[in-house]
């Protein structure tokens, strides 16, 4: 709200004449405090001090004299200067969604790769170092989304090419923190993420699947998924294919795999435990658009 310039000169001036009465008071308070106890009355002159009548004069002048404002603090100014805009409201607020979503990312990162950290006994330097590689792209696909919806436009999603070109350099970042024989156990690791996703969405689902268990339904959901992505030369080619085909596949291959690792779990799994692998399985189905 914008403070007229006589409203804030009447402000300053009402200020001065409540300082200016104070300080009457005051004074008064002080000479009162120190007469001495043994004077039994006390002689008023109908004339003034010097120093009273310089206080009178200076109460007195302050509605006359113009009123000179006096600089201000930082802070003073501040709450006087004018609002943000909503576009700076907007790339604030962003900052902290950003922040909030980039803490978020780095420790669901973390938490899909721990096991392949403690694998290789990864230093923590090192460790932030492949979560900062492997978070960098969201971090700017978020980016270029806001950018987007700040000047009006529809994100633009990377073209195959782009997203080849992403992939090998990150690639060739991950081999240089890791090293060569680090890298190759990184993507065999990588390899088995959906599948150790599963198994902890199989457990969320109160499953309470053992250790032992736990291992072998990864070893059995990896293992299916390699036999059925191995026989297919056109798993190589999905980046370059177009969105609906590659999820066309993905589905396919998904629907296979749920029937392969079925009937190779009826020894392993509880007909309970069973159920929530089943249900699991559904909700990804959900998920890729298969219904």
């Amino acid at each position: 709200m914008v403070v007229s310039r006589q409203i804030l000169s009447s402000i300053v001036v009402g200020a001065a004449v409540c300082l200016g009465v104070f300080l009457v008071w005051t004074a008064a308070l002080r000479r009162k405090d120190n007469v001495t106890p043994g004077s039994s009355s006390l002689t008023t002159s109908q004339t003034p001090t010097t120093e009273e009548s310089k206080l009178s004069q200076q109460v007195a002048g302050v509605g006359q004299r113009p009123v000179i404002p006096s600089k201000r603090s930082g802070v003073e100014k501040k709450e006087f200067s004018a609002p943000p805009s909503p576009k700076e409201v907007a790339t604030e607020v962003h900052k902290r969604i950003a922040s909030g979503l980039d803490t978020e990312i780095r420790k669901a990162t973390n938490g899909l790769y721990e096991a392949f950290f403690q694998q290789l006994s990864l230093a923590s330097t090192v460790q932030e170092k492949v979560i900062d590689i492997l978070t960098k792209d969201q971090k700017q696909l978020e980016q270029q989304a806001f950018e987007a919806a700040q000047s009006g436009n529809i994100p633009v999603p990377p073209t195959p090419d782009e997203i080849r070109s992403q992939q090998e350099q990150q690639n060739q970042q991950l081999r240089t923190a890791l090293g060569d024989a680090g890298f190759a156990q990184f993507v065999q690791y990588q390899a088995t993420i959906p599948d150790r996703l599963i198994v902890d969405a199989v457990n969320q689902e109160g499953a309470n699947l053992s250790e032992s268990q736990s291992q072998q339904l990864l070893q059995i959901l990896a293992e299916a998924r390699q036999q059925i992505t191995g026989q297919s030369s056109i798993t190589q080619n999905l980046a370059s294919m177009s969105p609906g085909d590659a999820m066309a596949i993905v589905q396919q291959q998904q629907a296979v795999l749920q029937q392969t690792v079925g009937s190779r779990v009826q020894n392993l799994l509880t007909p309970q435990q069973a159920t929530a692998l089943q249900n699991v399985f559904v909700q990804q189905n959900i998920l890729l658009g298969g219904g």
